[in-house]
């Protein structure tokens, strides 16, 4: 098992934004617009191998490298979740795409949640995949406010690749002990794959300081949109988006609540065809 090399095959361009962001999109396939933002630091780039080819054969896919990742623009000043929602539905104006269904993996959830609250019309439909709503919402000691203890320790102590190294390749953060044992030259691949449009230190750092000042747990009841929280049932290291997604479930109102077995954050990549199975499923069925 390999991480597949794959050409854009549909339209790709540069956004030029009225937020002040000039943003690299592409859009493929045609049907139901689906947005993926991705995590945290993540290129478009990340949804080639698997999810480009299989969900543009259903649906209009629309992706992008968020601010201060790989193509689009890199402003060197402050950045929050809210300045990155409002990049996604000004991209979708400039599209001339009244409402998408917007799917949101880990800090791209939170993004893709600060849409639903704040411009609830032009989000179709909402998946939270393997994703929070802020440090109310957190376990342990992660509920206090701000970047966690234990990622400013690892980013002093590993520095910056040796963090981003640890998160993808090895721990169980990202893929399950028993994947990366049986698929170590994938999941190296993936790691050299993500590094080639992630965010650079200076940007990264921006986007978690976005990440861990973002707080909606309160908000959660004032979701109208249909709503997928997608987890995998071994999301437990780190922030802990199992628990986190327990609360999504909780508060927002009809959540529909998927757990994914034998998964930990990467299930995108470890388990693509039962992933790209539920995200057609639940788009197709509620158009």
């Amino acid at each position: 098992m390999r991480v597949r090399e794959l050409t854009p095959s549909g339209r790709t361009s540069i956004a030029h934004l009225p937020t002040g962001i000039d943003l690299y999109y592409e859009v493929h396939g045609q049907g139901e617009p689906l947005v993926l933002i991705p995590s945290t630091g993540f290129g478009c780039n990340v949804w080639h191998p698997h999810q480009v080819p299989e969900l543009s054969k259903h649906l209009q896919l629309i992706i992008f490298d968020p601010r201060g990742c790989g193509r689009s623009g890199k402003p060197k000043r402050v950045y929050t979740i809210e300045q990155m929602a409002c990049d996604v539905v000004e991209l979708l104006h400039h599209l001339a795409i009244d409402s998408a269904h917007v799917l949101g993996h880990s800090m791209g959830g939170r993004i893709a949640l600060s849409m639903a609250l704040d411009v609830p019309g032009c989000v179709k439909s909402l998946i939270l995949a393997a994703s929070g709503s802020g440090a109310a919402a957190r376990p342990g000691s992660d509920c206090v406010p701000g970047v966690p203890y234990w990622l400013v320790d690892e980013l002093a102590t590993l520095g910056f690749e040796g963090n981003l190294r640890r998160e993808y390749v090895e721990s169980t953060s990202f893929f399950t002990a028993d994947f990366t044992n049986s698929h170590a030259g994938f999941v190296n691949d993936f790691l050299k794959m993500a590094l080639e449009q992630h965010a650079a230190q200076p940007e990264y750092i921006r986007m978690v300081l976005a990440r861990h000042s973002f707080e909606a747990t309160h908000r959660l009841g004032d979701v109208t949109a249909p709503t997928l929280v997608l987890v995998g049932d071994e999301d437990v290291v780190g922030a802990g988006h199992s628990a986190q997604s327990d609360v999504l479930r909780s508060r927002i109102p009809n959540a529909t609540f998927k757990s994914l077995r034998g998964q930990s954050h990467g299930f995108f990549w470890q388990a693509p065809q039962e992933t790209n199975a539920v995200i057609v499923d639940w788009v197709l069925s509620h158009k």
